[in-house]
């Protein structure tokens, strides 16, 4: 059985076959297989001339760019882990994604070298860390002091490629440490699945933080395909996706539901797709039936996927979604990709045709979770319904399987919701919230609609003298804007159940009040 390769193996490889192809293009700029290739060498060989050495984890702090793509495989080829960050975080958080996962130094660019600096600071207790200028406009800073730099992880996680971060409870976001063939894994399955070739171009909207991209940049690269970076303002102003699409002939596009929502209702594609797409996809949050019916049509015979898969496990199941699909039809999220194993569990961790947890096996399962040294496992051995024991990653998704083996999601067993494709734990603002000064409790909740679908909108109710724009903004300097409430109800005190704890079922109701008057207490 042939081995999966390294992740900057996949770029090697198609360097060789394919050196005078389009590999990258993006700010305007356009990167050969051949160029990347070198590029990224020269960069790996520098870094490792500065003491990155294999184990460390190293954070890529820089809107997405070129650039940054050559930081990414420059860090995999040297042998570290890359850490994709989100400069729009607020420094306090990113410091905090340092420490937990152990990141001993960040590559950034000049515009967000003063974030930066700023998130640095904070983990070396107020003073700068040592700085290198790199090539293409890269510098390299010293984010941890010399003897808090982690050691060399364990097999065998030590083949860790990737970290991508998730929502906390604990108000720390957690790393999900990725190794080269977890990632890869399904990159290759991709490539094959869609029938990607050299002649492809793969629209890449989503940030480098998000699992999205792994198909982007890595898929891209097992075809010797080009992959097309949109520029970070259409995220903003989906109007212009559909322009941009068809002006970059994109024939490859995969996005969250948000952004097709938009992109219909603002974007001009009630006109119909671009011309050259041939392949469309979409994960990370459910489809509105309705639209989903509507974009079939549109797209007139065009593939449309769904892809399933937490953070834990990149995408891990796959649905090609039928042309003739109506909104009063279910809608499964499929079955496992080759080689992934799915199964629904019941709360006695057996195989059930009922409602259960919906497990996943596999070479897509991640490590475990970097808390600042050896990744904490959280999967467990099961028993799926084959009779085989596999190491499986329980995914707090419930779900039912199907006579015809598609699995159906029916929603979550925790506190967790998902919002704009980002998996977001309710206890985590809730963490942050309860941390403000002015704030002396609080519940954060999930607001449902008005006919009981999950509609992603959080909801914070505060027991606080202080105005709701005031603790507004207060979240801000601590939260991502992804994860700030939609609103916060100040109380004079919060409603609990006979019991004396917060009613939280009582908070959450459908349709949420419009006044803090409106809650019952």
């Amino acid at each position: 059985m042939t081995a999966t390769p390294r992740l900057d193996a996949l770029l090697a490889r198609s360097a060789r076959t394919h050196p005078g192809r389009t590999a990258l293009e993006g700010a305007g700029e356009s990167w050969t297989y051949a160029r990347l290739e070198r590029a990224v060498d020269a960069l790996a060989a520098r870094l490792s001339a500065e003491g990155v050495a294999p184990g460390d984890r190293i954070g890529v702090y820089a809107p997405k760019s070129p650039a940054t793509v050559v930081a990414l495989y420059a860090v995999l080829r040297a042998g570290a882990v890359a850490a994709p960050l989100d400069t729009a975080d607020p420094p306090e958080r990113t410091a905090r994604m340092i420490r937990n996962a152990g990141l001993s130094a960040l590559l950034t660019v000049d515009r967000a070298l003063t974030g930066a600096r700023r998130a640095v600071a904070r983990t070396l207790g107020g003073g700068p860390g040592a700085e290198e200028a790199l090539d293409h406009g890269l510098r390299l800073l010293r984010s941890l002091a010399p003897g808090e730099r982690p050691a060399p992880l364990p097999a065998p996680a030590d083949e860790g490629g990737y970290i991508l971060f998730t929502s906390g409870s604990t108000g720390w976001p957690k790393g999900v440490l990725l190794s080269h063939e977890n990632v890869a894994h399904y990159a290759l399955w991709a490539a094959r699945e869609f029938g990607l070739t050299p002649d492809d171009r793969i629209g890449s909207q989503a940030a480098l933080t998000f699992d999205l991209t792994t198909f982007d940049l890595f898929s891209a690269a097992a075809a010797g395909a080009c992959t097309v970076l949109m520029p970070d303002a259409l995220r903003v102003f989906p109007r212009d996706v559909v322009a941009w699409l068809t002006e970059q002939r994109v024939t490859a596009f995969m996005a969250v539901p948000s952004l097709y929502h938009a992109m219909l209702q603002q974007g001009g594609l009630a006109d119909g797709p671009p011309a050259t797409l041939r392949i469309a996809a979409f994960g990370g949050e459910a489809f509105a039936p309705e639209l989903l019916e509507r974009y079939l049509r549109l797209f007139d015979g065009v593939p449309f996927y769904n892809l399933y898969g937490p953070t834990e496990t990149n995408a891990c199941t796959y649905h090609r979604v039928p042309a003739d699909w109506t909104a009063d039809r279910e809608l499964p999220i499929g079955r496992g990709i080759g080689g992934v194993h799915v199964d629904v569990l019941d709360e006695d961790g057996r195989p059930t045709d009922g409602e259960g947890e919906i497990h996943v096996a596999g070479p897509v399962v991640f490590q475990g979770y970097l808390r600042g040294g050896a990744p904490e496992d959280p999967t467990v051995t099961a028993v799926f319904r084959d009779g085989v024991a596999r190491r499986a990653y329980p995914t707090g998704d419930l779900g039912r399987i199907r006579p015809d083996g598609r699995v159906l999601l029916r929603g979550r067993r925790d506190h967790q919701v998902k919002r704009r494709g980002h998996r977001i734990d309710l206890m985590d603002v809730e963490h942050a919230v309860l941390e403000l000064p002015q704030v002396v409790t609080a519940a954060v909740v999930a607001k449902d609609a008005a006919d009981g679908s999950r509609t992603g909108q959080i909801w914070a109710y505060a027991q606080t003298d202080a105005a709701e724009h005031e603790v507004l903004a207060a979240l801000r300097g601590v939260l991502p804007k992804r994860m700030l409430p939609d609103r916060v109800v100040p109380l004079t005190t919060l409603p609990t159940t006979t019991s004396g704890k917060v009613d939280r079922r009582a908070l959450s109701g459908t349709a949420g009040p419009a006044h803090p008057e409106d809650v019952t207490v």
